[in-house]
């Protein structure tokens, strides 16, 4: 790996976070349109930048050993379809973003990785926050301006079949629902009185794989998702009857989800927050995911059922499924639960709502003074 010494001592820094998430409701939702309920949680990846006078970023990624040198001024070549720092230079660049000197880059994390928990998205909206502010773009004070721009060049730079959730989740923060379908808007809802433990099954998973296969069923089944009322919880009698066993459960599982997460909004909006009620939402929508549209795994059901047993509220796999990570909300500090699992030898943590995107600018102001 080529030496990054940097610039001289005392020269001005960019540092940018953004935290991983957890998706309350709607999961295999946001692709199609339909609204989702997502939670920022307090573990983040950052980015740490100096100004190295060259033309170029020098890109170290200690936490997977991975090295990446990318042009400041002309477009970069795509080693393989997730090499989203790439995308994030070539696509703000197209956007009319120029940067007057390159920088050496750190890039750590405590998201667990291909997990679920969009330790990728997180990256991208701390990379991107980065890129703005690296060149004094105004898009920097704008959120959602972010998330925007790490969804194209992570998603769509690459054709890939995922939705907005995630960028919007890091960029926004905290707990939020967001309407998937353009031109997009979001509510913040308050959380309260609950823990999750969010626990990662060292079970492999192919994100993309996933999404893609049961975005193409989902997608070719003639159901118009969107256009329906959110109490809606039946097919139309003119499609059902055209619809295979598989493709039926699918299509009811997918309104059914569509209602779960209109009924857990009200109860978050309701101003007293009863826990229960929401562990009991997320316990279905769990059952659906596994049952019905089969994103999940019969060890995955196994250790999810492990921690109601033990006293957790309610639980669902996290992310596109078939692997990767879970969680469960807890009615006290989660301690017990928390246990329960790393005795079982899981990598297991105890996460809140957290905070957004940030991005200290310190140094900027520092120099331009």
């Amino acid at each position: 790996m080529p030496p990054m010494n940097g610039s001289s001592a005392g020269a001005p820094t960019i540092t940018t976070s953004s935290p991983g998430r957890i998706c309350l409701f709607g999961e295999h939702q946001d692709y199609l349109g339909l609204p989702v309920i997502a939670a920022a949680i307090d573990l983040r990846v950052s980015v740490h930048a100096i100004p190295n006078e060259h033309d170029f970023f020098r890109i170290s990624l200690p936490d997977i050993s991975e090295f990446r040198e990318l042009s400041t001024t002309k477009n970069n070549t795509y080693l393989h379809d997730r090499d989203y720092l790439a995308a994030g230079v070539n696509v703000l660049a197209r956007a009319g973003v120029l940067w007057n000197t390159g920088y050496d880059v750190t890039v750590k994390g405590d998201i667990p990785l291909n997990s679920g928990a969009s330790s990728s998205s997180a990256l991208q909206v701390a990379w991107v926050a980065f890129l703005l502010a690296a060149a004094h773009d105004s898009r920097i004070d704008n959120p959602t301006a972010i998330a925007r721009l790490a969804h194209q060049s992570e998603v769509v730079e690459f054709n890939s079949p995922g939705g907005m959730m995630d960028h919007f989740a890091a960029a926004l923060g905290g707990t939020i629902w967001l309407d998937c379908k353009p031109p997009y808007h979001h509510e913040r809802l308050e959380f309260t009185g609950g823990t999750f433990v969010l626990v990662d099954s060292g079970i492999p998973k192919d994100t993309n794989g996933v999404l893609g296969s049961k975005r193409r069923v989902l997608e070719n089944l003639g159901i118009p998702y969107k256009d329906l009322s959110p109490t809606v919880r039946s097919l139309p009698a003119g499609i059902a009857c055209n619809l295979s066993a598989e493709e039926a459960l699918m299509a009811r599982a997918t309104l059914e989800n569509r209602y779960l997460t209109e009924q857990a909004r009200r109860v978050l909006n309701s101003g007293s927050v009863a826990t229960g009620d929401i562990g009991s939402l997320l316990t279905s929508h769990h059952e659906y995911l596994s049952r019905n549209i089969e994103v999940s795994l019969p060890e995955i059901d196994r250790l999810i059922q492990l921690g109601l047993e033990a006293g957790a509220l309610g639980g669902k796999i996290n992310g596109s499924g078939c692997g990767g990570s879970f969680f469960l909300l807890c009615k006290s500090d989660g301690k017990d639960i928390l246990d329960l699992y790393q005795k079982a030898g899981l990598r297991a943590w105890i996460v809140h709502p957290g905070s957004g995107v940030k991005i200290d600018r310190s140094g900027i102001a520092e120099a331009v003074s």
